[in-house]
């Protein structure tokens, strides 16, 4: 189950966040959500040159850090 705290932040963002947004949520730096979505831990996809991370990855990758 994903810390609620983290699920209420999620709810006041859009259904896609921006690596800022992930690492306010997650409490964790910019450079951290970039390295992991580089290594594949937490799932993105770029339009352009910026990320996009939907809402539900950010979620499961919450829920298997607490694993």
């Amino acid at each position: 189950m994903v810390n609620e705290t983290i699920r209420g932040l999620l709810e006041q963002y859009a259904d896609y966040l921006t690596p800022d947004e992930v690492a306010e949520v997650l409490q964790i730096s910019v450079a951290a959500v970039y390295r992991r979505l580089q290594s594949g831990d937490l799932v993105g996809f770029q339009l352009g040159r910026q990320w996009r991370i939907p809402r539900e990855e950010v979620e499961k990758f919450q829920r298997r850090a607490l694993s």
